[in-house]
């Protein structure tokens, strides 16, 4: 009987359990963040000079910012087209919460290096073979008339400047590069002799057009002069037919020749020979207008490269054509295929994805006077492009170049300086 009533008991206690109600959840859960997408603004700091300027004026093809873990240094030079003085290659700390730019040149370039007027890309690469990315950028000096040699301008030595493991830089000296003024107009690096090092090709007005500098045991070597007879303004390095085989570009500039004879070219080495091919009809571009830049972007759409040439017949005329996915050998004018902003300042760009959507974009860093969203061009899958719509301060029409992503927060912080001022914008991009 007594085990009997302790079932009954168990039972009863069972049955009060089922019947009484729930307790309530109080765990508790993770708040949601709401989306900042509002434009962050410091206040304009005045850059601080360690020496006085000589030429005040910012050379728009020499930008560059280097992120050394976690610390931000502005290079680039100050220096006009036309004028007869020179100024040089300057560095700036850059204060990345406040956007003040404080001049460190002889600490971090290691002393001040005269310049004429140098001419992008701005490489940041490792050309000296010891693990440390090193600077480089062509010079191609003054175009005023009085300082002509027998009809010709003077032409400048080029500049480069090798990494150090404390993350500073001493200038480099190269034979038949650093040393030998010739008016040069672009430069391209990549491996052309399949050794795993990158090599050196500039390219200048002049007998020579194009000069191979091979990374030979991390020196950097003259290997021998390519003179296609084309024209040569500009130069990329590039895998444009998919044979796994590096392939020099050659993109013509003005073809002032009564009968054409310029073309883009594919120039192949082997060992201390080239051949080349033409992969476009002559005078690609048209009648008066020539390549001061060229690079290359693979398509979201199919994986293969596209070309892109930025073109001009005189200062401030300017356009850009891009290879047809179909063909390499076959352009198309950008403005024919997409419906960005025009763009006659493009002097220098940066490619990166802006908006985090897995795409690479191209972002016009030095188009003074424009506004920012008409600098933007956000690849919409295809390497055709439309402006962004970001929300900004359309009377800022300085000098733009990020500083640093934050894809959690989908913002980019930017440096905005021009050759007095500077401050940090922190913009929401991710829309």
């Amino acid at each position: 009987m007594k085990k009997l009533s302790f079932v009954l008991l168990i039972l009863a206690a069972v049955a009060c359990k089922k019947n009484t109600p729930a307790e309530p959840n109080t765990t508790p859960t993770n708040p949601v963040t709401p989306i900042d997408n509002k434009t962050n603004y410091t206040g304009r700091q005045n850059i601080s000079f360690a020496t006085p300027l000589i030429v005040n004026q910012i050379c728009p093809e020499s930008i560059r910012i280097i992120n050394n873990n976690g610390t931000y240094t502005l290079v680039t030079s100050f220096a006009d087209l036309f004028g007869t003085t020179y100024d040089y290659l300057r560095s700036f700390s850059i204060d990345i919460n406040s956007g003040l730019l404080t001049e460190n040149t002889q600490a971090f370039l290691g002393e001040y290096k005269e310049v004429g007027f140098p001419k992008s890309p701005f490489y940041y690469e490792d050309l000296n073979d010891d693990g440390i990315k090193d600077l480089f950028l062509a010079d191609h000096g003054k175009e005023t008339p009085s300082l002509m040699i027998n009809g010709q301008f003077p032409g400048f030595v080029s500049h480069c400047f090798y990494g150090k493991a404390n993350g500073t830089f001493a200038k480099a000296q190269i034979a038949d590069l650093t040393d030998v003024k010739r008016f040069y107009h672009n430069a391209a690096v990549g491996d052309l002799d399949a050794d795993g090092d990158k090599d050196l090709v500039v390219q200048s007005f002049s007998q020579d057009e194009m000069t191979l500098f091979i990374n030979n045991a991390g020196a950097l070597t003259k290997k021998m002069n390519i003179t296609p007879n084309n024209q040569t303004g500009s130069v990329f390095i590039t895998d444009i037919n998919g044979d796994n085989v590096m392939d020099l570009i050659s993109a013509p500039y003005i073809d002032r020749y009564p009968t054409p004879i310029s073309a883009i070219q594919r120039i192949n080495i082997s060992g201390n020979n080239y051949t080349k091919t033409n992969i476009s009809s002559l005078r690609p571009f048209g009648l008066n207008y020539g390549a001061y830049k060229v690079f290359g972007l693979t398509n979201p759409k199919n994986n293969k490269p596209n070309l892109f040439y930025f073109v001009e017949g005189g200062i401030g005329d300017q356009k850009i054509f891009r290879s047809k996915d179909t063909d390499f050998t076959q352009l198309d004018e950008i403005s024919a295929v997409q419906n960005t902003a025009a763009s006659n300042g493009v002097r220098d760009y940066i490619i990166m994805d802006l908006n985090f959507d897995g795409w690479q974009d191209i972002f016009f860093i030095t188009n003074l006077g424009e506004k920012l969203n008409d600098r933007v061009w956000l690849n919409k899958g295809d390497n055709t492009f439309e402006n962004s719509k970001w929300e900004i301060d359309n009377t800022i029409t300085d000098f733009f170049i990020p500083l640093s992503t934050n894809s959690s927060t989908g913002k980019i912080k930017f440096l905005c300086f021009n050759t007095t001022k500077s401050q940090i914008i922190e913009i929401y991009t991710k829309k």
